[in-house]
């Protein structure tokens, strides 16, 4: 069946395997575009829930005969992401970032926990929401010192001055081995390092190989651990 049958299946019967196989075949599409407001460090989880109704809205409303095919229509749906993504973009200048960023953290974390059964480590948990890992960091603190509102400064900021992250960032390098230093520089872009998420970079920059950085990237993160 065509994509414009599919939507069809679904308009007239609801029937939900063509929805799901249109989701299927559609997920390149969808994943690019959620790839593509990354940057705007929205976690990817957040952007791809929003992705996901945009699809459903673009199944409901597509017409053959206002748009030229299905993909077209749903590709302008899409578009849509870019005002989400900048509506979001700046969330910790507002007096409820805390609580917002707080409640996005637990949220990847459960999940990540779940698919991985056992507890994330901070190096996967800022993969996973594309946070920079020391904000990864002041979230656990917060969380585990139970910081009051007092802890948001600055208009609404949160409280993540560059002299408090650089001085946790010391601290966790000062005990890391040799390699474990020039992996964490990488991933924090300290020192002097390009700042690299990657595996595949990683490797490149460091000369590991990428078994070898998903090693150090799990002794980094059981040490980063004991400074929360």
């Amino acid at each position: 069946m065509t994509d414009e049958e599919l939507v069809r299946e679904w308009q007239l019967k609801k029937d939900t395997s063509a929805l799901n196989d249109l989701r299927r075949r559609t997920r390149q599409l969808v994943q690019s575009q959620v790839y593509k407001y990354r940057a705007n460090a929205i976690p990817q989880p957040v952007l791809e829930s929003e992705a996901d109704k945009l699809f459903v809205d673009a199944v409901n409303s597509y017409d053959p005969v206002r748009a030229a095919s299905f993909r077209t229509h749903l590709f302008t749906k899409l578009k849509r992401l870019n005002r989400f993504s900048i509506s979001r973009a700046n969330i910790a200048t507002i007096p409820e970032a805390r609580a917002q960023k707080i409640g996005v953290y637990k949220n990847v974390y459960e999940e990540l926990e779940g698919r991985k059964h056992r507890p994330p480590t901070t190096t996967e948990l800022a993969d996973e929401l594309n946070w920079p890992l020391a904000e990864v960091m002041t979230i656990q603190r917060s969380l585990r010192r139970d910081i009051p509102a007092s802890g948001i400064t600055d208009g609404g900021r949160l409280d993540t001055s560059l002299a408090r992250e650089k001085r946790l960032i010391d601290d966790i390098w000062y005990e890391l081995t040799p390699d474990e230093k020039k992996v964490f520089e990488y991933l924090t872009g300290t020192r002097g390092k390009r700042k690299l998420e990657k595996g595949m970079d990683l490797a490149r920059a460091t000369g590991f190989s990428q078994a070898k950085i998903s090693q150090l990237r799990k002794a980094i993160g059981r040490k980063i651990e004991r400074h929360l």
